[in-house]
């Protein structure tokens, strides 16, 4: 069985349907708000790492264009070789302390070395003569013979952290020494990782073990633990996403500042408030506000105004169908619609009991019409059946005066018939029970003053409505049999009795009448006896109601009819 929806549940299902279009532009709007939002996140990493790799590159060309400056001074070159004098050595010494003196947060050492990487000239003099042959600066520069920036080291000069940078001596086109200088890891550190950023990003220095290089313990809290970070390099992730140390999450921009030792990291915290959330879908947010208040307005108005009329209407006819007297009374105003309807159901009712009360009127006058019909039928049979009587009193002959009282019980069954037509309310049924009853009540009234034994009835008949057509046929077979029984004499029976036995089984009706005085008139029902008359008649009846019939005689005396006749499925069904 399909399920039907109601009213409401229908108008909201057409209002969501009519809102599925705007819900989904809304939800378009609300995931580009959320890509929007994921952009400016990226754009703001990226613009860190890029400001902060700008920041490193500009510190580098800086020393790029220092350090040519400072190696290509006289008494620096000359220190470099092994001719040097001590003045150039002293001189040098001065120049590289009054550099250093002119950027002291910039660089920490510088020195000169010869071409086995010793040193010459430096702006510690504790160093001077200490080999840097084994250092990857002198190598790098000494087989690349430019320019060269070395990985973060610890400064054998000062002995702080430093990133080396290095020129080397040319004595014409051979290689003849190293001219380097510290930069202040301190320095660059803080110079790359303090630049504004905007966005609340953070920027941090890493080496490739994922330690955090001179940065503050907050800033270091914004990196994931080493391994996400290493992993990370080891990928070449440019942008990854993760939680730090701190827990929060971050958008982490990676990029590379000193080969492949030194990085930096940008980090952007995701935010996912859902005041975030809201603000981006802010548009699907209220689409899906607005829809939910229309339906529950939809919901509580198609109740207030559409449910509760209809179902005082549908309580109104209801009453109206049971015959209750109602007015038609709503608890409160109703639209202009639905006081239409409600008119139309009241004049609608108002028509329903003005026929009803005409057809009301016009059963009860068939009733008594047909009340008085049976009535006056049953006292016409009575009148006849007084003239029969009248007219048996002037018989002289025994015989005939039988006769004559056999067609007075006929029309007795047919007047009692009449009355207890007219009694029930039904016109159509008769009580079974009760109608055999009467029946035998009147016969034996009218037969037993001619006789002494006055025999005892045992009546026993399913209480059952039957309608005229089978009560007719067995009133009179009835009539027939117990006429025959009340001839027979009863003066030598200890316990005189007739016996009249109805049953019903399966749609079939046996219908039983016996008694136990003796035919000592020959009055029995048999062939060649006097009964012989009634005996056809019973059998005639019997075949009208489509039974059959069958009569015997006991030795001890008494006669046994058994009438056996379908019972009708129309008469079935009124019973």
């Amino acid at each position: 069985m399909s399920t039907r929806w109601s009213l409401r549940s229908k108008l909201a299902s057409l209002v969501i349907v009519s809102c599925l279009p705007i819900l989904g532009l809304a939800a378009w709007d609300a995931d580009s708000g959320l890509r929007t939002l994921e952009a400016q996140r990226a754009a703001a990493v990226t613009s860190a790492a890029e400001l902060a790799v700008s920041r490193y590159r500009v510190v580098i060309e800086s020393t790029r264009q220092l350090l040519p400056a400072v190696c290509s001074e006289a008494t620096v070159s000359k220190s470099a070789g092994p001719d040097a004098a001590p003045s150039d050595i002293t001189g040098c010494e001065m120049y590289l302390g009054g550099v250093l003196q002119a950027f002291p947060t910039e660089y920490s050492g510088a020195l000169v070395t010869d071409d086995k990487g010793t040193a010459r000239c430096s702006s510690s003099m504790t160093i001077v003569g200490m080999s840097f042959a084994d250092r990857a600066i002198f190598s790098q520069v000494r087989d690349t013979k430019t320019f060269s920036l070395g990985a973060p080291i610890a400064s054998r000069v000062t002995g702080v952290a430093v990133i080396p940078a290095a020129l080397p001596v040319l004595r014409g086109s051979e290689f003849g020494g190293m001219c380097a200088i510290g930069i202040s890891l301190a320095h660059f550190a803080n110079t790359v990782s303090s630049a504004p950023t905007g966005g609340g990003a953070a920027v941090v220095l890493v080496d490739r073990t994922g330690a955090s290089i001179d940065s503050s313990a907050v800033t270091a809290r914004t990196l994931p633990v080493a391994t996400r970070v290493v992993a990370a390099i080891a990928g070449g992730r440019a942008m990854f996403t993760e939680y730090g140390q701190d827990g929060t999450l971050y958008e982490f921009g990676l990029r590379p500042l000193v080969g492949s030792t030194m990085f930096v990291i940008a980090a952007v915290p995701v935010d996912q408030s859902l005041l975030v959330l809201a603000r981006a879908g802010s548009s699907f947010v209220l689409v899906l506000l607005a829809l939910l208040v229309t339906l529950v307005a939809i919901w509580f108005g198609a109740d207030r105004w559409c449910v509760r009329p209809l179902r005082y209407i549908q309580d109104f006819a209801g009453k109206v169908s049971r015959g209750d007297i109602a007015d038609f009374a709503p608890p409160r105003p109703w639209s202009p619609e639905l006081t239409s309807v409600g008119h139309g159901v009241t004049a609608m009712a108002a028509a329903i009991a003005s026929r009803e009360a005409e057809l009301r009127a016009g059963l009860e006058q068939r009733d008594h019409m047909l009340r008085e019909i049976h009535h006056r039928v049953k006292n016409n049979l009575q009148m006849i059946t007084s003239l029969l009587n009248l007219q048996a009193g002037e018989i002289r002959s025994p015989r005939i005066r039988r006769y004559f009282g056999d067609a007075q019980n006929r029309v007795l069954t047919l007047s009692v018939l009449h009355r207890h037509l007219y009694e029930r309310t039904s016109w159509a049924l008769v009580d079974f029970q009760r109608f055999i009853s009467d029946l035998v009540r009147q016969i034996s009234v009218v037969d037993l003053n001619d006789n002494p034994a006055s025999p005892r009835f045992h009546i026993r008949a399913p209480i059952m409505a039957v309608g005229p057509d089978v009560a007719i046929p067995v009133g009179l077979i009835v009539t027939e049999a117990v006429s025959a029984a009340l001839r027979h004499d009863f003066s030598g029976v200890v316990t005189p009795e007739i016996r009249i036995e109805a049953a019903e089984s399966d749609g079939q009706v046996t219908f039983v009448i016996e008694d136990n005085g003796l035919d000592r008139h020959g009055s029995a029902m048999r062939v060649g006896g006097r009964g012989v008359f009634g005996l056809t008649l019973i059998r005639g009846l019997a075949s009208q109601l489509g039974g059959e019939v069958a009569v015997t005689t006991r030795d001890s005396g008494g006669t046994r009819i058994v009438v056996t006749f379908p019972m009708m499925s129309e008469q079935a069904e009124d019973a």
